[in-house]
């Protein structure tokens, strides 16, 4: 397994916010909600829109 340094700089998250949000929505939304709520991408993969859609919170249990 290769080791991953995470993005610690504003100025690079605000650039790969703004190249996801042009690309695909999904993948916008998906990092936006993983960087500020922490959760894993297998966690985050299994939402519904149901479940965000109109939330204050979401409720979940990690793996």
């Amino acid at each position: 397994m290769e080791f991953v340094e995470p993005i610690r700089s504003k100025k690079q998250i605000d650039a790969l916010k703004k190249y996801l949000r042009g690309q695909n929505i999904r993948d916008y939304l998906l990092f936006v909600l993983g960087i500020n709520s922490g959760l894993r991408i297998s966690d985050l993969l299994k939402l519904q829109v149901e479940e965000v859609y109109n939330q204050d919170r979401i409720s979940l249990r990690e793996q």
